[in-house]
């Protein structure tokens, strides 16, 4: 796989991650709408994550990993999700 097709995949994985997301609000949406959703700032960060998806794979592909596509997807789905895991984490100072 190029790296070509394995940002595309990536972008893939991260775009379903977000639109699962969005999917888990489709009963109450229209009436509990989310201030959130027409920010500028959400979207970007939205959007940067989908590409740090596509780019996590372009990484794993430059280190000399066989990616296929699915993985190319999984890892597309699982890199914004980690770091917002680590995020949430964050190490306790003494």
């Amino acid at each position: 796989m190029g790296l070509l097709d394995g940002f595309v995949y990536g972008l893939l994985g991260g775009i379903a991650s977000e639109v699962w997301g969005l999917y888990n609000m489709r009963y109450d949406f229209h009436e509990n709408k989310p201030k959130w959703i027409t920010s500028y700032f959400y979207w970007i960060l939205t959007i940067s994550m989908i590409l740090i998806g596509g780019g996590t794979v372009c990484l794993y592909i430059k280190a000399g990993v066989n990616v296929n596509e699915f993985m190319a997807v999984h890892l597309g789905v699982s890199t914004p999700l980690l770091i917002s895991a680590m995020i949430k984490e964050a190490p306790k100072i003494n």
